[in-house]
């Protein structure tokens, strides 16, 4: 993530949390947990608030939510006392090999360089057992924009966009086989959903 929506979401991470930890992408959530094993190992990538660490918690999961911010991590830690989070960039992700059994990155790459996207799924694939299970929610679109995000104080910030057949290749040509992928209508941007696994 680069220097400038870090320091955003820095200075907003409390606006941010309280927009963020009461809405639950409940449908999703359940569908992904249907794919994973019982106890699974989930790597929650950007974990923002901590909302989603909480809902794998309480379904009896072992999730570990990493974010760029210093502040998000700050306030995941104080909503969720029980969750395990640790400040990691996408970019330079460091965990053992085989460590998880399922990644939810809701929004995630969505605050990376697109180039900087195939080094960090093949990193990730290291990190995975195999037949993990990925998803994937990005904004749809093409290139590199900034915008204006009400949810950081009406803050520019550069986000990238996808295309679905833009991320598939990227995925597989990562080492992952597609499950599912979809398109999905939300209130300011139209998502592009991705479920993956690990080959």
């Amino acid at each position: 993530m680069n220097k400038a929506n870090i320091e955003a979401f820095n200075k907003f991470a409390e606006q941010y949390a309280d927009f963020t930890f009461t809405n639950i992408l409940q449908y999703e959530l359940n569908r992904f947990i249907s794919l994973i094993p019982k106890k699974a190992k989930i790597l929650d990538l950007a974990c923002g608030s901590g909302r989603d660490v909480h809902y794998f918690l309480d379904y009896g999961y072992e999730p570990i939510g990493i974010d760029a911010s210093e502040n998000m991590i700050k306030e995941a830690k104080s909503r969720v006392p029980k969750g395990k989070f640790k400040l990691m960039h996408l970019e330079s992700l460091d965990f053992p090999k085989e460590s998880f059994d399922a990644v939810w990155a809701l929004d995630a790459f969505s605050y990376v360089k697109k180039t900087d996207i195939p080094q960090i799924l093949t990193t990730l694939n290291k990190t995975l057992k195999h037949e993990a299970i990925v998803f994937i929610s990005v904004r749809q679109g093409e290139d590199e924009k900034e915008i204006e995000y009400e949810k950081l104080g009406k803050n520019k910030i550069k986000v990238s966009f996808f295309t679905s057949k833009e991320l598939e290749k990227l995925l597989i040509k990562a080492g992952f086989t597609i499950s599912n992928s979809f398109t999905q209508q939300g209130e300011d941007f139209t998502w592009v959903n991705i479920y993956a696994k690990k080959k």
